[in-house]
């Protein structure tokens, strides 16, 4: 077994040392003498090492590492979801241009592009950019309190990117989620410390959103309200499907044990019942639930007591939301056509959370009835050509950019960020 390697700072504790003649000669077994010289499993700390590489390799002598067959297994079935996302998507582009074209708008759609200002239109792309740059920095900010997190800052850009690109290929975001996990496991996290991280992200993500949207929507109610009417209503219902799902989570992470108990109850009333034949597995089911309930409860817990760590996620959280929903604003000004900002901010807001509720890969069908609804009456004519230039930017551009991101690695002769985070404070207090 290869030893710890050495510690890169004079601060850090003392580095393992091989055992030395009269260990041997008192026949101790090698394996006695390497667990004896390893600092013990709590004293794991990134920033005892000088590199990426010698972080990895402690981490995974002291934690046994990463179950690469789970991890590989998760990317191959993400893999398969994503490819069979993008081709449907693809069909989709090929479908509504077909449809303008039949349609008799052929000729407008061509007119409204090539009035189009290019400008804005990279105006967008930056925009975008700067959605998966907010993305990045809540993981940052995230693993810089979680003392073995052996990562860097392109390993969180690729785990950034593989929760976009997976969830926009997949029904409901359903791939987000798992593709976070499973980029995280292979940065370097073990099992159970990428599940917490990606929960806490996601629960502020879920914050974010419902604060904005919320937000957005209660100051813009009168003027939406008389010129859709009911259509409204629609997302007010989405928003608090949102708004419950976001607190059940916040439940079971501050109340444990009331899920887990009614977790017991369910498993234990489908075993009594043998329903569908499953009774057998409601034991196992009982003590998952359990188990997983009580992990997101304690790192839940341990992240809050970081407040202002917390807050920051949240604020370049609510920035990245904002990003995405003031997007249609580039395209109205790229084809020379005026509307109040914050108008267009709260229909963007209201297109994406009706898109979230269509299960479909990239929100097919909400998203566009959604965008004919609140941006038509601005756009007139070039509605079509508004909305295919938006969708190219939004989803399909970005959708292939986070792919390209999801392959970039932090190289193991890089820093950690929690090194990093050492010598810049160093720095500062010198």
């Amino acid at each position: 077994m290869a030893s710890i390697p050495s510690r890169s700072t004079s601060n850090a504790a003392p580095a393992a040392q091989a055992p030395d003649a009269s260990a041997i000669s008192s026949r101790q077994e090698p394996k006695e003498a390497d667990a004896a010289n390893k600092p013990p499993l709590n004293a794991f700390d990134t920033i005892d090492y000088s590199t990426k590489g010698e972080a990895l390799e402690a981490l995974g002598e002291l934690t046994g590492g990463k179950d690469a067959a789970d991890s590989k297994a998760r990317a191959r079935s993400n893999t398969r979801k994503a490819v069979i996302g993008g081709l449907f998507m693809a069909a989709v582009l090929i479908v509504s241009l077909a449809y303008i074209e039949a349609s008799g708008q052929g000729q407008s759609f061509r007119e409204a592009l090539d009035q189009a200002k290019l400008v804005w239109m990279l105006a967008m792309v930056g925009v975008m950019g700067l959605y998966l740059l907010f993305g990045t920095l809540a993981f940052v900010l995230e693993t810089l309190i979680a003392r073995k997190a052996p990562v860097g800052f392109l390993d969180l850009v690729s785990v950034e990117a593989a929760g976009t690109f997976f969830g926009n290929l997949t029904p409901m975001m359903a791939g987000s989620v798992p593709g976070q996990i499973w980029r995280l496991l292979e940065a370097g996290l073990d099992f159970g410390s990428a599940t917490a991280v990606q929960i806490n992200r996601f629960l502020l993500f879920q914050a974010a959103e419902i604060l904005l949207a919320g937000g957005l929507l209660l100051c813009n109610w009168p003027y939406f309200f008389s010129h859709y009417g009911a259509v409204v209503w629609i997302n007010v219902a989405v928003f608090g499907f949102k708004l419950i799902q976001a607190m059940a989570l916040l439940v079971m992470c501050l109340r444990p044990q009331w899920v887990a108990r009614l977790g017991e109850r369910l498993c234990g009333w489908i075993k009594r019942r043998d329903l569908f034949g499953m009774g057998i597995k409601a034991d196992g089911w009982s003590k998952a639930i359990s188990n997983q309930v009580t992990q997101f409860s304690t790192t839940f817990k341990a992240a809050v007591r970081h407040k202002w760590v917390m807050l920051g996620m949240l604020v370049v959280s609510v920035l990245q939301q904002f990003c995405i929903f003031c997007s249609p604003w580039f395209v109205l000004q790229a084809l020379n056509i005026q509307v109040d900002f914050w108008l267009v901010v709260c229909a963007g807001s209201m297109v994406q959370l009706l898109a979230s509720a269509i299960p479909l890969p990239g929100g097919t069908g909400g998203i566009e009835a959604s965008f004919a609804t609140f941006f038509a009456p601005w756009m007139g004519s070039t509605a079509a050509a508004g909305y295919i230039l938006w969708r190219l930017v939004t989803y399909y551009l970005y959708t292939a950019l986070c792919g390209a991101a999801t392959l970039v690695r932090t190289p193991d002769s890089a820093p950690t960020l929690r090194q990093r985070l050492r010598r810049l404070v160093k720095r500062l207090d010198d």
